[in-house]
């Protein structure tokens, strides 16, 4: 019976590995073309972690030659804090970190627990990184609940990125077969690769170009769990243990999405006194002054995550923000607003973005602009619909935010807005009506 069982496992583990190679979707992974990166530098001394907003974040190569270091981003697709320790232990280990740039999302500070977890496709991106046994162990361990461990340790399962399409298959074993997948390339029509775990998307937001058709809640901060507290603190414990420098900071998102969810004050003042407590100050560039960083709608690819032209421009204020030149004692004071209330407050009056939703009888929509402190009756709007290739004009210079749509048609709406008759927004969104 033993043997049995030995042989079944001998050959179980070796079969399900190599079916699991060639059947993972991955032949244009950004995350295996990272970590590839990852475990062949001379050494890395900046480490910039988090999710997707450090990927569409800082150019690594102009972040190291402004630092005299080398700086590498280490996020992967949705990584939740538990993949930000593990990538943090491997590169303690594997390097000599001098600094860690952790950045607090709050759309990862408030993710489910792993108690509460069900979908582990970004967990296991990040473990497929992990090279460390221990590490790995200790991670795919604590991501997720017991039932889950042994879709966890196999390489093949739910959530491995695994396909049958037969496409895809034999696109996977082409490239293997002449060598191209180990040439280790991410390439994608609306994107570039910046190398370090940067990418630069060509796609630009239109300046007055943002809308939704859909109202986003508020960010609920007191549903932060303890877990994510937790490990927060085991990434400043590591950090302390290994005598590496930890800058906590939250990237800047648009104001648009900032404003839409209209609390953003309140996790600001979470992660203010969570790193207080732990005796560190707390950089929200959501929050930082126009004479250090000041970011255009085109700057962004969506509605918080940056464009190539934006990277660019937020690469030189971090580097110039946390290099030598603001150097002041009290540079958290005078280079941030205390809160973003006062930010909007300071601000010019300005016209973020616009909500257009259409009504639940599908006969009307309705208009409601994000903004700061604009009163409402100084904005008017002109409304076309566009209906295939024509163009017809619903409202011109209205104050009306309710406009009543031709029925049995499709299309698109266009809304033009206003702030005493100089332009603010030109934004379009998808309608159907009955």
């Amino acid at each position: 019976m033993f043997l049995k069982v030995f042989l079944f496992v001998l050959l179980f583990f070796p079969l399900a590995s190599f079916t699991a190679f060639i059947l993972k979707d991955d032949t244009n992974s950004y995350a295996r073309v990272l970590f590839h990166e990852f475990y062949n530098q001379v050494k890395i001394d900046y480490l910039i972690c988090g999710a997707s907003h450090v990927s569409h974040g800082v150019e690594a190569d102009i972040a190291s030659r402004k630092f005299w270091k080398t700086v590498f981003n280490s996020e992967t697709p949705s990584q939740r804090i538990d993949g930000t320790y593990a990538i943090i232990k491997q590169a303690v280990k594997s390097y000599e970190i001098k600094k860690v740039f952790l950045e607090l999302d709050f759309a990862i500070a408030i993710d489910y627990s792993p108690l509460n977890r069900s979908g582990f496709t970004a967990d296991y991106i990040v473990a497929e990184g992990i090279h460390d046994f221990f590490i790995k162990a200790d991670y795919l361990l604590h991501c997720s609940c017991p039932k889950y461990y042994v879709n966890s340790f196999l390489s093949i399962g739910k959530d491995k990125l695994l396909t049958l399409n037969p496409k895809k298959v034999a696109k996977k074993l082409t490239s293997i077969l002449n060598r191209e997948y180990f040439k280790y390339q991410y390439e994608d029509e609306g994107s570039e690769y910046a190398g370090k775990g940067c990418v630069l998307d060509l796609e630009e937001i239109p300046d007055g170009g943002f809308s939704n058709d859909f109202k986003v809640v508020p960010i609920p901060v007191g549903g932060i769990s303890n877990h994510w507290k937790i490990t927060v603190e085991k990434i400043i414990d590591l950090c302390k243990e290994n005598n590496i420098d930890l800058i906590l900071y939250s990237m800047p998102c648009s104001d648009f999405y900032l404003n839409e969810r209209g609390n953003y004050d309140e996790y600001y003042s979470f992660c203010r006194d969570f790193a207080a407590q732990k005796g560190f100050p707390y950089y929200d560039f959501n929050l930082v002054r126009p004479e250090i960083l000041s970011l255009r709608d085109s700057d962004y690819t969506d509605d918080n995550h940056l464009s190539k032209k934006g990277v660019y421009v937020w690469t030189d204020a971090f580097c110039d923000f946390f290099g030598s030149k603001y150097k002041e004692e009290n540079a958290l004071e005078k280079y941030f607003y205390s809160s973003y209330a006062q930010k909007m407050a300071e601000m010019p009056e300005k016209i973020f973005g616009l909500y257009i939703f259409t009504s639940g009888d599908k006969k009307s929509m309705e208009i409601i602009p994000v903004s700061n402190h604009v009163d409402v009756k100084r904005i008017t709007y002109d409304v076309y619909v566009v209906v295939g290739n024509e163009e017809s004009l619903l409202a011109k210079d209205s104050i009306q935010t309710s406009i009543t749509l031709p029925a049995g048609k499709s299309g698109k709406i266009r809304v033009i807005s206003y702030i005493d008759g100089v332009k603010q927004n030109d934004c379009t969104e998808n309608f159907v009506s009955f």
